[in-house]
């Protein structure tokens, strides 16, 4: 039987692309063939050999490899290990996995070497020294080491009695809080080298409780490399403090691109640092290692997470697992369940203080090393396999090729500039396009030679970590680069294009890639390992585009299901029955940047049994975002975009409905011209949205539309989306349209706190807005009532009827309610306003406020009408019907958005606020009218719920009461909750949103059920 397992890497200077497999190929290790045969009795025959070969570019030093190999060779004394330059290489047999051999193996980046196991007598000699003390074993080699006791002291410190530092000093102590006493405790030599050795320290008690653990020092390498499996109680707990004989006074970790120290004095929290397995998004003092050391003394001590995966068993592991590290120093890890894998380094303070730029720090190698990139499991990994598939693939069909080569016009200037030219991202559209429609043999070139380097930079994401402190960190940058780097691939992973060389290279990274995405202690969902939810989304579905794009890889069907069932949970999960989405627009249209192509490329695959393209909640997604978009802003030439709620941009607009258009012009020409007649709207905008690179459609971005789709305006009307909001619409669509949107419902992630709150547009022009992104925002900022502390959780719909006169909203959120009616007149330039009701229940005060895009302080006077000066030619007037006692007063507030469509990322408004006594209500007509018009007049009805407005077009009655009341004046009588009366010269309409009844010069109106009921009585 033959093994042998083979490494090569990618040099990303342009002028190596094409050497020789021997020179180039980068360093992503694969085991194709460790060939193993039992030898006959001459002194120099192979018993056996192992092959390494790098394909990533990493220079792998003293890694511990094994190799299974035949049973007949295991215990043998009589084989040398020699290198491919005839070095004797340390060897032990090992016998835990059916027989294997281990060894430290280096391969150079760009190479390949081979080890042979011949007969001989092996002379090499460990550095790994085991001694028997009266209370302790000691296990050491020149670099550190570690004493673990074997008597009763065990039982109250735990099996740690030091840790040898490179100067040769012992620190650290520890304690073991058990609450049943252990009734057995070993320490036992498991292995002893010369290449490694393992001491197991165990407990066990009468309950069946248990703690095992296996310390490793590796000769040669500064390392302690510590494996646990435990079940104990829930106050069980192991304390370490490295500060004992160490007296540290500095700490080092790295949460960010570099690493960061500080003094620990300067630390003045009770638990100053978390030591995690996986590091967590915008935590500053979290780490996945930490090393200790003292201004003074030349040693540094570092421990480290490794293997983050076995921390956490999903759907078990429900307790903290991370480890606090007290002021003084203490560590406290958790005995309660179930594994957890770490490790010492002991290190040259000044040589893990250095500053490395083009590398991670020195205690982080060590990390990637043991953990991230241990040559052993990726020996493993397949990166070498038959078979060559068509390629492009992802987001372009054979068909669609054939059609732009049909069709394409070629601007011969434009060809001769990319011909001169290298490719770069702003280019890649027009690079690729005119590459495949074309087959330019210069352009064919320069574009190989830019996806290689794309691919070799998103591979030393992870390999080099250089960027960032961990794999799983930032997952939107690096999905950001891979994702680059995976379209641009695909345009060339060809035979005709790429050497055999370049061709292998790129599928070997390609599936190192997927590997590595779909490793669980880069990214895992099920163990919290995952960040916001759209990195969720972003990060599982590039998985699967790796997959769609190598489908012959053997786990390729693995990592496109992986990409699957995340797709289809949160468009199951994060979908409303009719629409909206789990995150804020912004942010659906970073989940929809990986979600759509994603679907598109599955098509040319044999993973998928439906076309996830049409999927009915995909398209109820994109569909709620045109839906709820903005009137023609003047501050975009007329053009909608993307209300600012929640982590949403100013100004932000879209191309997802223009995506959708093409992807349903045929079996939906109706909707697909009404998505086309969104994206025009948006003005033809190129991406899913502003802020970020949106990188999935990058290359073939003229793909993803079809601008020859008629755009048809859709005749959307007032609309309730479940668990996400509700739109009201006047005149739509029209350049004078009214427009309030109210978020409210548990599809609520990745917004302010704004639960309950609205934004409003009069006759075509903002009025009350939101302040855009640039953080999440307070509620202080919105246009709410903010009760603090008792505001958590999500307002919840519990009423919504809409009709052509009147529609009607009202949420609750723990015990505030919000009650909204929307009066709509035939004209759109005539009376189209809102009455809003706010009544408390709790025993605090509150503040309320009205944020209005105004450049004038508006008046403070709640007994009058407050006219508020428009920004756009149309004005707001603001009348309090209740205030409940409330002061009065205004503020000025500006924030400065991360990014912006509008000419600056500044949103600057200014308040109407109130201060709220506990159960207070608050009552008021917010209704927009043209500069030049008069303020109508306003009449308080009903103890302020109801109002009378009078005006050039008429006379309007609304009504708006949290329970039915009653209330008659001459020939009007109502009852019940919501209503209105418009009366106009040609006639009167009789309107109720709700149940109740309602006379007016004796015409009466009544509605038994929920839904609008409505009455014209004229000509």
């Amino acid at each position: 039987m033959d093994h042998s397992c083979s490494l090569n890497t990618l040099s990303s200077q342009s002028a190596r692309f094409r050497l020789s497999v021997s020179s180039w190929l980068a360093a992503l290790l694969v085991c194709l063939d460790c060939g193993i045969s039992v030898a006959g009795e001459k002194p120099t025959q192979e018993l056996a050999k192992f092959t390494l070969r790098d394909y990533i570019g990493r220079e792998w030093q003293s890694e511990l490899v094994f190799f299974k190999v035949d049973s007949a060779l295991v215990g043998r004394k009589d084989a040398v290990l020699r290198d491919a330059k005839g070095r004797e290489v340390p060897y032990q047999w090992s016998t835990e996995d059916d027989g294997s051999i281990a060894f430290l193996a280096s391969v150079p980046k760009f190479a390949r070497v081979e080890y042979k196991l011949i007969q001989g007598k092996p002379k090499a000699l460990s550095n790994v020294k085991v001694m028997q003390q009266p209370e302790m074993i000691e296990v050491a080699n020149e670099k550190t080491g570690i004493r673990l006791y074997t008597k009763s002291e065990a039982l109250q410190r735990g099996p740690i009695a030091g840790v040898k530092l490179v100067s040769g000093k012992w620190i650290g102590a520890g304690e073991l809080k058990w609450p049943a006493a252990p009734i057995d405790f070993q320490t036992t030599v498991r292995t002893d080298g010369p290449v490694f050795v393992d001491v197991e320290s165990a407990y066990k008690s009468s309950s069946g409780d248990f703690w095992k653990l296996r310390f490793r020092v590796i000769a040669g390498e500064p390392v302690i490399l510590v494996d646990e499996e435990f079940s104990g109680q829930a106050n069980a707990y192991y304390q370490f403090n490295p500060d004992k004989n160490f007296e540290s006074d500095c700490l080092l970790w790295r949460a960010g691109p570099t690493p960061t120290t500080s003094l620990w004095e300067n630390l003045a929290d009770k638990h100053p640092f978390t030591l995690e397995p996986w590091l967590r998004w915008g935590e500053p003092r979290h780490g996945t290692w930490l090393a200790f050391y003292g201004d003074k003394g030349p040693d540094l001590l570092t421990i480290g997470a490794r293997d983050p995966s076995n921390w956490v068993e999903p759907g078990k592991t429900t307790w903290k697992y991370a480890i606090d590290v007290t002021s003084d120093r203490t560590m406290r890890f958790q005995l309660r369940g179930f594994k957890r894998n770490w490790m010492f380094i002991a290190l040259s303070k000044e040589d893990a203080l250095q500053n490395r730029k083009d590398s991670a720090p020195l205690p982080q190698q060590y990390i990637i090393k043991y953990s991230d990139l241990p040559l052993n499991r990726i020996k493993d990994w397949t990166l070498e396999w038959t078979g060559q598939m068509a390629h492009p693939r992802l987001l372009v069909t054979g068909r669609e090729l054939d059609e732009l080569r049909a069709h394409f016009k070629v601007d011969t200037n434009r060809l001769s500039r990319l011909r001169r030219n290298d490719p770069n991202v702003a280019l890649l559209d027009d690079y690729i396009a005119y590459t495949l429609a074309t087959g330019d043999a210069e352009l064919r070139r320069r574009l190989a030679r830019f996806a290689l380097a794309q691919l070799q930079s998103a591979v030393d994401l992870y390999v080099l970590e250089t960027k960032f402190p961990t794999q799983g960190s930032d997952p939107p940058r690096h999905y950001d680069q891979v994702t680059m780097a995976v379209n641009a691939i695909d345009s060339i992973l060809r035979p005709d294009v790429l050497s055999p060389a370049e061709l292998q290279l790129a599928r070997s990274q390609l599936a190192f890639l997927g590997y590595t995405i779909a490793n669980p202690s880069v990214f895992s969902p099920e163990r919290g390992f995952s960040a916001n939810p759209n990195m969720r989304t972003t990060t599982r579905c590039l998985l699967g585009m790796i997959a769609c794009l190598i489908p012959d890889h053997p786990q390729a069907k693995d990592w496109a299901e992986m990409g699957i069932r995340e797709m289809a949970k949160e468009l199951e999960k994060w979908t409303g029955p009719n629409g909206g989405w789990l995150e804020a627009p912004h942010y659906l249209t970073v989940s929809m940047d990986a979600i759509v192509p994603f679907a598109i490329a599955l098509r040319q695959t044999t993973f998928a049994d439906q076309d996830w393209t049409l999927h009915p909640k995909l398209r109820d997604a994109i569909r709620w975002l045109a839906c709820i978009s903005t009137p023609p802003d003047p501050r975009l030439n007329g053009q909608r975009h993307m209300p600012e709620i929640g982590n949403t941009y100013l100004g932000e607009r879209t191309c997802l409905a223009g995506w959708l258009a093409r992807i349903w012009k045929e079996k939906d020409p109706e909707f697909a011209r009404q998505m086309q007649w969104a994206w025009k709207e948006q003005g033809f905008f190129g991406q899913p949205g502003i802020g970020g690179a949106y990188p999935s459609a990058t290359g073939y971005s003229w793909l993803m539309f079809d601008r020859s789709i008629p755009a048809q305006p859709p005749h959307w009307q007032s609309e309730w989306f479940p668990e996400c909001g509700v739109v009201m619409h006047a005149h739509f669509p029209s350049d004078c349209e009214t427009y309030l949107y109210v978020i409210a419902g548990k599809l609520h992630d990745h917004y302010d706190y704004d639960e309950g709150s609205f934004i409003l547009w009069g006759k075509g022009k903002p009025l009350c807005e939101d302040f855009g992104y640039y953080g999440r925002a307070p509620a202080a900022d919105h246009n709410r009532v903010d009760r603090g502390k008792q505001d958590k959780g999500a307002a919840e719909i519990k009423e919504s009827a809409t009709g052509a006169q009147i529609d009607y909203v009202r949420s609750d959120l723990a015990g505030w309610q919000r009650q909204i009616l929307f009066v709509k007149d035939r004209d759109c330039l005539g009376p189209n306003y809102f009455v809003v009701r706010d009544t408390l229940n709790n025993d605090q005060p509150a503040d309320w406020r009205l944020w209005l895009a105004t450049e004038v302080a508006p008046a403070t006077n709640s007994s009058e009408p407050i006219r508020v000066k428009g920004r756009f030619g149309v004005d707001l007037a603001v009348y309090f019907l209740e205030i409940s006692e409330g002061a009065l007063s205004t503020e000025d507030l500006t924030r400065t958005n991360g990014a912006s469509g509008f000419a600056n990322r500044i949103a600057n408004q200014r308040s109407l606020h109130l201060k709220l006594k506990p159960h207070a209500t608050v009552i008021t007509v917010l209704y927009p009218v043209l500069q030049g018009q008069p303020t109508p007049r306003f009449t308080r009805l009903a103890d302020g719920s109801g109002v009378k407005v009078e005006g050039p077009f008429g006379t309007d009655y609304a009504f708006l009461g949290l329970d039915p009341f009653e209330f008659e004046q001459d020939s009007l009588a109502f009852h019940g909750r919501s209503g209105a009366i418009q009366i106009r010269p040609r006639g009167m309409q009789m309107t109720l949103a709700t149940e109740g009844q309602m006379q007016f010069q004796k015409r009466t109106l009544i509605n038994e059920g929920n839904k609008v009921k409505t009455d014209w009585f004229g000509g």
